[in-house]
């Protein structure tokens, strides 16, 4: 595709969508430093630049999906583990053709990962994190449903927090068996 038809193709199906991306990601980036909104969608489009635009199926799905990446570096990066974060990935449902399937096993990995970590928690702990991010009830509101005062919850929502953040910074156990199932998946062991 010469450039200007990648210019032209960039403008009708990529930069319309744009406002949709920077609202989607606004509320998702929050509290992560390292992560801009404007870099977040410049470094997109130079992503989207890059690839060959002739195998993007849906540039509007390819976009979010990009930005959701970006943002997952950053997190990987920066090795905060965002609990609404993670859960927000999952609610995008965006048809995505362009991502692998070992990808896609990878994020669930992670997500599985997550899961095991929160049934993990002293049970205190856990029903007053699962209270707030899944239920989202406020600190009042999960005070009364515990039977406990609100410095209490406050206490158990930041320990719940730490030791997750523990558990997703800790290394992954069974790195062979992952590293000799990446090679089978490729199709090299």
């Amino acid at each position: 595709m010469d450039h200007q038809a990648r210019l032209l193709w960039f403008a009708r199906e990529v930069l319309p969508h744009e406002g949709d991306v920077r609202h989607w990601l606004a509320g998702r980036i929050r509290g992560l430093t390292s992560c801009e909104l404007d870099e977040v969608i410049q470094e997109a489009y130079a992503r989207i630049w890059t690839v060959d635009v002739e195998r993007i199926v849906s540039g509007r799905a390819y976009l979010f999906v990009t930005a959701r990446h970006i943002v997952g570096e950053h997190v990987r990066r920066s090795r905060i583990v965002s609990i609404e974060l993670v859960a927000d990935f999952e609610s995008l449902n965006i048809v995505d053709d362009e991502i692998g399937a070992f990808r896609r096993l990878s994020g669930q990995q992670e997500l599985a990962r997550l899961h095991a970590a929160i049934a993990t928690l002293p049970p205190k702990c856990r029903q007053a994190f699962q209270l707030k991010k899944f239920e989202e009830l406020s600190q009042r509101e999960i005070a009364g449903r515990m039977g406990i005062s609100e410095s209490t919850v406050e206490k158990h929502l930041a320990k719940a927090l730490r030791l997750l953040m523990e558990a997703m910074k800790a290394p992954q156990t069974g790195a062979e068996d992952d590293e000799r199932g990446k090679r089978r998946f490729w199709g090299f062991g």
